[in-house]
């Protein structure tokens, strides 16, 4: 199944009841920001970390230096030793940068070109970045240029098929048949399987379903039999052997491979044109029963499913067994791939945007996991009027501690604008351009900075967060619309674990981490109790906020619980809330691990 917010999930009143029989009180120090490299000791030792981490995290390292290049170059003209730190900070980007031309060279040798390309990219990132000119030798280019152009076209798609019905494109989808073998309950056997659909779209034979329908072939934690085949639409009788190429969990996206000449392939559209009641048509297998073709219309694209993704809402009938199968527009161009089958969402069916699938598609081509990229921000859409359609850029609430966007010298309050270039409106468009971006890759973040933003050290008689101005001052909106500084940052692209929020809760101080999973930020106020704090902001529609919390609140944390299995962080609390008259409560609440808002 898709990850879904453990809220729906029927465990979750039997684990919030184990949660309040136990307790977790964690002591947890953060570090924030850049090293003060004006420090000679700390200067040289990032020289030598640099050189160390070179040959096991390349990319990581070329990142290091750059931003060691940019601080160097950064200081005060009479700093003493600028000049000879600026050289021995260049020596060593120069050197990281050939080593990564190396490299581009070597991986596309041995046709690895998805990693002849990230390096290559990552490198022309770090040059544009800190404003050098770029000259690649010719083995380079050359290498560059093959890798590119292999990469690009692993996948062989079909062109438009106008002469071809809706009739004709059924003979395109296929049932998935996934044998699990025997399984024994109460010392009772029963032959256990999964049925999805799917669809070709490559005349090689590969094909498209969703990864939870292959998930137990890829899991690594599965340890019993499984063995994966296909019916075509126009034989339901003959099971063809079939194999997993590529997975993308996050997006809940498989590509398959069998060695049959696909009868028909279908062709992929985009949803980017699809209106709300615009007429759809879904096609699969429900419950098994082949070349099964349902009509419905858009009801709607905002729905937040998926981890990181909206997802469409559809009212055509689907069933368990569709999940997998093509959404197709009346020109039976492809706008979606239904996934079905939600207990939570009894008489309400789904599909994942195609435009998904053609972002990761070569990487599903390449083989194996599709991973995500994330800087280790949290945020939320920022509009210069809360009634205002559209979005202005993703404003930065938190910044995780040692992450690599704070490393990059982001602050909070910083308003992300663009990343490599792609315009960025809100946190959907942020998600959507980070789907497209590998981890371990460089990325060129553009921002608006309020120009009374001012960085200072996250003191809570100060700030929280570095999120407020050094005079304890919360930022008015008029701040924010105001006068604002361009900025760029070199942010490194780590990989997006499946669960974001676990890495924060370890990272972070206790109370410091319910701003970026519940939404609430809090200050101490207590010398005597180091638990008893005060609300100082509400992110809306977070979960803080639906469960009645607002600023200036009281709360006493009575203890925090990590249900890593469930996906949730659980808190028990002891406040008195506004909304509620002020009444003494003690209140139980939970949080995701991922959300669309961690990025």
């Amino acid at each position: 199944m898709p990850p879904f917010t453990f809220m729906r999930r029927p465990a979750f009143l039997f684990f919030l009841s184990i949660f309040l029989l136990c307790s977790s009180c964690l002591s947890r120090k953060a570090d924030y920001g850049i090293p003060d490299f004006t420090d000679e000791r700390i200067f040289v030792k990032e020289t030598e970390d640099i050189a160390k981490e070179r040959e096991t995290s390349p990319l990581r390292s070329l990142w290091r230096a750059a931003l060691l290049v940019r601080e160097t170059d950064a200081r005060p003209d009479d700093f003493e030793h600028k000049d000879d730190c600026i050289r021995r900070a260049r020596a060593l980007f120069d050197e990281c940068a050939s080593y990564t031309q190396k490299l581009v060279y070597e991986k596309n040798r041995d046709k690895k070109y998805a990693e002849a390309l990230r390096f290559a990219e990552s490198l022309e990132t770090a040059y544009s970045a800190l404003g050098l000119a770029f000259e690649p030798s010719a083995e380079f280019a050359k290498a560059r240029i093959e890798a590119e152009t292999a990469f690009k076209n692993l996948p062989v798609l079909p062109s438009r098929q106008a002469d071809k019905t809706l009739a004709d494109l059924i003979q395109g989808s296929v049932t998935v048949w996934v044998d699990l073998g025997v399984k024994v309950e109460k010392g009772m056997g029963y032959a256990s399987r999964v049925i999805g659909s799917g669809f070709f779209i490559d005349e090689r034979g590969y094909i498209i379903t969703n990864h939870h329908v292959i998930a137990d072939l890829v899991d690594p934690k599965y340890e019993g039999y499984g063995k994966l085949y296909i019916k075509k639409a126009s034989d339901s009788e003959t099971r063809i052997p079939a194999k997993v190429i590529g997975w993308d969990k996050t997006l809940d996206l498989a590509l398959l491979k069998t060695e049959i000449k696909p009868p028909s392939v279908f062709t992929l559209g985009s949803s980017e044109n699809l209106a709300v009641g615009e007429r759809i048509y879904a096609i699969g297998s429900p419950a098994g029963l082949e070349s099964t073709i349902t009509s419905g219309i858009v009801s709607s694209f905002d729905r937040k499913l998926l981890s990181t993704v909206s997802v469409m809402q559809i009212d055509a009938a689907v069933n368990s067994g569709n999940s997998g199968g093509p959404l197709v527009n009346e020109k039976g161009e492809v706008q979606g791939i239904v996934f079905a089958g939600l207990p939570a969402f009894q008489g309400l069916n789904f599909a994942i945007p195609v435009e998904y699938l053609k972002t990761v598609l070569e990487l599903l081509y390449s083989g194996g996991e599709t991973e995500h990229a994330w800087m280790g921000a949290y945020g939320r859409t920022f509009k210069h009027k809360p009634s205002d359609k559209t979005g202005a850029g993703v404003e930065i609430l938190y910044l995780m501690p040692g992450s690599s966007a704070s490393r990059a010298g982001l602050l909070p309050g910083d308003i992300v604008s663009a990343v490599n270039g792609k315009a960025v409106r809100n946190i959907e468009d942020l998600q959507f351009v980070l789907i497209g971006c590998r981890p371990d890759s460089l990325a060129r973040i553009e921002y608006r900075r309020p120009a009374k933003t001012e960085t200072a050290p996250p003191d809570d008689k100060v700030r929280a967060d570095n999120k407020t101005p050094a005079d304890g001052k919360q930022q008015s909106a008029d701040d924010k619309v105001g006068a604002q500084i361009p900025g760029e940052a070199l942010v490194y692209l780590d990989v997006r674990s499946e669960y974001p929020g676990k890495t924060i809760y370890e990272r972070e101080a206790e109370y410091r981490m319910f701003y970026p999973l519940f939404g609430m930020e809090l200050v101490h106020s207590s010398v005597g109790n180091k638990r008893k704090f005060t609300v100082r902001s509400v992110v809306k529609g977070g979960i803080a906020d639906e469960s009645g919390f607002s600023p200036n609140d009281p709360v006493e944390i009575i203890r925090t619980k990590l249900f890593e299995d469930e996906g949730a962080v659980y808190a028990e609390l002891y406040t008195k809330k506004r909304k509620s008259g002020y009444l003494d409560v003690n209140l139980a609440v939970g949080a995701p691990l991922d959300s669309l808002y961690l990025f």
